[in-house]
């Protein structure tokens, strides 16, 4: 018993030097795997900013600003300058508000990382003043206009702010017979019947906003005038040539050219001279009196004079305004 427990010990004893051994310097041990090199970091910029243009009191469609590198989260923040009023930066970088105030606002984005990197740009916002539509002046009461004119007004309203471009669509009431709307103007000529004619125009422009005229057109019937004739024996020819329609005011008369015999070749006796025309005209109380004299100043005329009455309304483009025409058949002569 005594023999084996040594034999045992004897054993347990050479195994612990061999594995000694071994460690010592029988067999290498393996080498520690090296930890790999850190990877560089991009620098923080920001990207592109375009910020579009606003418009008071129409929301602002949210901007979303982006930027590379850095590490972990950004935060946003304005460093320099001031938003539009009304316009406010989120901390994740979104853009967006309702401005409340017109110009042009100029100011300075900045961005910070986890670490210590930030990054800056100057950044600039335009905010369009408030779409305001109105009548112009000459429209304020009502817009005159007379019928068998073209396009008399000219423009009845204006607009002013927003953002262009701007559309236009008709939204209550007729529009004067004979016309077609073109912006705040009506094109063509007026036709139907005289009286007044009211109706509405919605303006939108570019952001969605909108404003709206509703002018109020007085029509009035065209002004005429009648002919009318002068045939008489030694006397003084007075013509009175009624007119009608415009609108109103005292307008204002041509006398046109002579058609038919001249009368400074038919003069009755011969004279060595041809007498210069002595014609006077008058407007008054509904008529247009034309003096043409007696054969002493117009021996034996034969023939026509135009006589043309201007109104005071402007009838087209250009500042044309309305006219008629009429005419006087003329026979003086002299008994002789």
């Amino acid at each position: 018993m005594v023999a084996a427990a040594a034999l045992a010990a004897m054993v347990l004893v050479v195994s612990s030097c061999a594995a000694l051994q071994k460690q010592a310097g029988g067999q290498p041990s393996p080498s520690p795997t090296p930890s790999p090199s850190p990877t560089p970091t991009t620098p923080l910029a920001i990207g592109a900013v375009t910020p579009h243009v606003g418009e008071v009191g129409v929301d602002y469609a949210p901007v979303t600003l982006a930027a590379s590198g850095g590490t972990g989260s950004l935060t946003w923040t304005v460093s320099a300058g001031s938003l539009p009023g009304g316009l406010s930066l989120s901390t994740d970088g979104r853009l967006s508000g309702n401005p409340t105030s017109a110009g042009n606002f100029f100011f300075t984005l900045h961005v910070a990382d986890a670490g210590d990197s930030s990054a800056e740009k100057p950044v600039s916002i335009r905010v369009a003043p408030a779409l305001v539509a109105s009548l112009v002046p000459g429209c304020l009461t009502a817009c005159t206009a007379e019928l068998g004119c073209a396009t008399a007004c000219g423009p009845f309203g204006q607009v002013s702010g927003g953002v262009a471009p701007y559309t236009y669509r008709l939204t209550s009431g007729p529009l004067p017979r004979g016309t077609t709307l073109s912006g705040l103007t009506l094109k063509g000529t007026f036709t139907g019947l005289a009286g007044l004619v009211q109706f509405t125009v919605e303006v939108a422009d570019k952001l969605g906003a909108t404003a709206s005229v509703s002018p109020t057109f007085h029509i009035y019937p065209h002004i005429s005038l009648a002919n009318g004739d002068c045939t008489q024996t030694y006397a003084t020819c007075t013509v009175r040539l009624p007119y009608t329609g415009g609108i109103g005011g005292t307008p204002s008369v041509k006398v046109g050219p002579w058609a038919g015999q001249n009368p400074c070749t038919a003069i009755y006796p011969p004279a060595g001279s041809c007498p210069a025309p002595a014609i006077t005209t008058s407007v008054g109380g509904g008529f247009v009196t034309i003096d043409l004299g007696g054969p002493n100043e117009y021996p034996h005329p034969i023939g026509t004079y135009t006589i043309v009455i201007v109104d005071q309304g402007i009838c087209g483009t250009g500042g044309a305004r309305c006219t008629d025409s009429a005419t006087i058949a003329v026979d003086l002569y002299s008994a002789g």
